[in-house]
């Protein structure tokens, strides 16, 4: 049997004062001599994986912040692991994926958009004819599981050398359209480039986090509100930053200067978090925040999650959400890969968050419109140029195209709005006067304001003496190009070097110091009530007017295609 033991953290590692076996009485003091500290969390003592010697920092990897969401917990909100008596050390070599999946179209956007940019003809049917059948051509994770509520915690070596004051931390809440992704991006979000650029020998803690995807983390409709819990992804969210606020003090970090970031839907996700509750309940556990394009469809009514659910029940051939908890992992994972590949419509992968009357009581644009967000946080906001290219459907040519997308997307909406929306707001005039020349530029830029590039400006505008803005305009601007440029770790090929050291600095300095500055001292302006951005590319960095402070996003905030 294992001793019982408590300790803290030394400069050698973790001294813990163990009872001997049970039903002894005798006590003795075990030093683990390891060159790697142990972190203990009262549930598990969780040892470093590594020491990067160049950065000078610890890497504790796969740490848990919850019990494993299965059985009875499929489907609901995530529950903290229980308090033990026995200090289990665990190092965290085991990795851990949530089950994901991605539609099919989204195989067809990344040929689309070489081609586009190329200013090269294509052929959608083509692309489309050689799909394969099964989410079998996408390549399967051997980490995935279930039970995967985990993160990471990235400590400077720094942290545990004495008793000087927290660090600050930085959060980050990986994108994928809420159906795919996790937390390290295999590889693509080492936060070395972030640590070296904070320029300090503290410098501050990263943590990444997993939640759960598509329908394990965002299955919605009314049942799943009568015996379950909807947006539960959120709810993950929540709880690892709960984690954060009880735990991030044992790594050295500072729980009161948490800062949370993420890019696409990682974002959408922190503007529920802001709005969440309407501002009237608990914190959600952060004071700063950094919003790189926040991305989601929006969804006012049951009728997309609702679908949604029942195209899953068929698919497994159920009929109750008690019946698809009793699944299998293994048949539910597969059946829901195939779901999403096979069925899901292009620029949508079928689950999100959704108005649920608790954590999301009406949309954020409505909520922030109103004043009901919490409102002690200072963001950092930013949205690119080209934004809507990977998620138009290069088959739509004609209005009648336009329209099928826009009933799709808005299966409740009225004819008047729909005509509102087509005839007023983005009208078919193609000499360039309102941002398009053909019908596909036109679906492209209803898209982006609606679902992307509009929800930076309901949050700037909200919050607007605490707000700093960027629009990234490095061409093409395409979805998701930044990201590249926040994790560059030295120089890498085809990221603008100058706009990459601009940029971490831009975060690195908010997230220590609460106002953004570039490599030269120069502070980013405040939003304002002039609406100011400041907009990167290649040449430098200008401030310029929001583009998305126009009639349009106004009208979208209003939510009037319920």
């Amino acid at each position: 049997m294992l001793p019982n033991c408590r300790g803290f953290i030394t400069t050698f590692g973790l001294l813990s004062i163990c009872s001997g076996a049970e039903g002894t009485s005798s006590q003795n003091a075990i030093i683990t001599n390891s060159s790697l500290p142990v972190v203990d969390l009262g549930y598990e003592c969780h040892q470093a994986i590594s020491l990067n010697e160049t950065g000078g920092y610890y890497n504790f990897s796969n740490i848990r912040y919850a019990e494993p969401p299965i059985g009875n917990l499929r489907f609901r909100a995530p529950v903290e692991p229980p308090s033990q008596d026995k200090c289990v050390i665990t190092d965290g070599s085991i990795g851990r994926v949530c089950p994901k999946s991605s539609g099919n179209w989204t195989i067809i956007a990344s040929q689309f958009a070489k081609s586009y940019l190329a200013g090269l003809p294509f052929n959608y049917d083509l692309a489309e004819s050689l799909l394969s059948d099964s989410p079998a051509a996408v390549s399967s994770d051997p980490r995935t599981t279930e039970d995967c509520l985990f993160l990471d915690v990235i400590a400077p070596r720094s942290a545990f050398a004495g008793n000087g004051p927290g660090l600050p931390v930085l959060i980050w809440v990986y994108g994928g359209g809420y159906s795919s992704g996790e937390k390290t991006g295999n590889g693509k979000f080492n936060p070395a480039g972030l640590l070296a650029a904070s320029s300090s020998d503290s410098g501050f803690v990263f943590v990444a986090i997993n939640y759960r995807l598509g329908a394990f983390g965002w299955l919605g409709g009314d049942e799943v509100g009568a015996d379950g819990t909807r947006n539960a992804g959120l709810y993950d969210q929540r709880l690892a930053f709960k984690w954060v606020q009880k735990h991030i003090h044992l790594f050295g970090g500072d729980k009161d200067r948490v800062t949370v970031m993420g890019a696409s839907a990682g974002a959408g996700s922190i503007m529920h978090h802001i709005t969440s509750f309407g501002g009237v309940e608990e914190a959600p556990g952060f004071n700063q925040a950094i919003l790189f394009s926040p991305a989601f469809l929006p969804a006012p009514t049951d009728y997309i999650p609702t679908m949604s659910f029942d195209d899953l029940m068929q698919m497994t051939n159920v009929t109750s959400l008690d019946d698809l908890r009793s699944l299998s992992s293994e048949t539910l994972i597969d059946a829901h890969a195939l779901q999403i590949y096979s069925h899901a419509p292009y620029g949508s992968n079928m689950y999100g968050p959704s108005v649920d009357g608790s954590f999301v009581p009406a949309l954020p644009g409505q909520l922030l419109a109103k004043g009901s967000f919490h409102k002690n946080i200072s963001i950092m906001v930013s949205h690119n140029t080209l934004e809507g290219l990977i998620f138009t459907k290069p088959s739509i040519k004609t209005t009648e195209d336009y329209l099928d997308m826009l009933r799709e997307a808005m299966p409740t909406i009225s004819n008047e709005t729909l005509g509102f929306i087509s005839n007023t707001l983005y009208p078919a005039v193609f000499n360039g006067t309102y941002g398009y020349t053909d019908q596909f530029q036109r679906a492209l830029v209803t898209i982006q304001d609606s679902t992307i590039v509009c929800n930076t400006r309901y949050l700037a505008g909200a919050m607007s003496d605490r707000a700093y803005g960027i629009q990234f305009a490095v061409p093409p601007g395409i979805h998701g190009e930044e990201t590249a440029y926040i994790f560059q770790n030295g120089a890498t090929s085809g990221v603008a070097q100058n706009v990459a050291d601009n940029l971490q600095q831009y975060i690195v300095s908010f997230v220590m110091n609460s106002v953004p500055t570039d490599v030269n001292g120069l502070r980013m302006p405040l939003y304002g009530n002039a609406a100011q951005l400041t907009s990167m590319d290649a040449s430098g960095s200008t401030v310029v007017k929001d583009d998305t402070a126009n009639s349009r996003c106004s009208w979208w905030q209003q939510a009037l295609y319920a």
